[in-house]
This record gives C-alpha cells, sequence and structure tokens, in this order.
C-alpha cells in the first residue's frame, strides 16, 4: 500500500481507509491506540498518530506531539493537542516559528499567547508592511 510520499507502507500501519474505520471504533483498545499512534509518529505523521494518543487517552503521547509542535514551530499542531497551553508555551512556538521562518505558525502561536502587539506587527510584515514583530 502506498503513503503519501508513493512509498510501500511499513508493515502494520494502516491505510488511510483502515485508519478512518479504526478511529471510528468504540472499542478501539488504548494498548492498540497507542501501538498506532507509534508507528505513525515514527513515519513523521504527527497528526495521525495525534488522532490515536487522543482516542486512546494517551496522555504520554500527546506529550510527545505537543514537544514536536514546540520543537518544529508548529502553531497548528500543538493547537490540535488541547484547549488551553499557557501563553509561555504559545511564545516558546511563536519563537521557533520566526527562527525557521515560519511567519504564518508564528503569527497564529503570537495570537494564542496574547502578544497582541507582536502579533499585529508580523500580520503587517506578512502583508507587505515593514513593521519587525
Amino acid at each position: 500500500m502506498s503513503s503519501r510520499t508513493g512509498k510501500i507502507l511499513p508493515p502494520g500501519v494502516p491505510n488511510c481507509l483502515k485508519k478512518r474505520r479504526l478511529l471510528n471504533e468504540k472499542g478501539l483498545s488504548p494498548a492498540l491506540c497507542r501501538e498506532y499512534g507509534e508507528k505513525f509518529l515514527a513515519l513523521d505523521w504527527r497528526e495521525d498518530a495525534l488522532e490515536f494518543f487522543q482516542m486512546g487517552k494517551d496522555t504520554a503521547g500527546v506529550e510527545k506531539i505537543k514537544a514536536l509542535a514546540v520543537e518544529t514551530g508548529d502553531a497548528y499542531l500543538l493547537a490540535r493537542t488541547g484547549k488551553e497551553h499557557p501563553p509561555e508555551l504559545w511564545r516558546a512556538v511563536a519563537d521557533r516559528a520566526m527562527d525557521l521562518g515560519k511567519l504564518h505558525f508564528a503569527h497564529r502561536a503570537l495570537t494564542l499567547a496574547g502578544e497582541n502587539d507582536r502579533a499585529e506587527a508580523l500580520a503587517s510584515l506578512l502583508r507587505g508592511g515593514h513593521q519587525e514583530p
């Protein structure tokens, strides 16, 4: 079976149809959710891994995804890990995103951190203005 990159999926990794069926099953065990989450994480398919970790209520797995979101400056992924994150976590994601040139991700993180002045300065920069965030 092919993956998103056209490569063959490793054994034990569900294709998109099986993944959807699994995520719709009410009785999927936490252990199986963790197993699939780890398999997707090993492929660096973070969103897929997160879905299984969340379904299995695997807090350690979700924490791995949070750490990756901070490391990669991915504000959108961090937002999917839960509703409440402290402003300092959002600022860390914003700073990392800025370092990596992910300006839209940084803008989202700054907004969610409540850093409205910095977010607006970055929005202006993204629109073609010349303010520094």
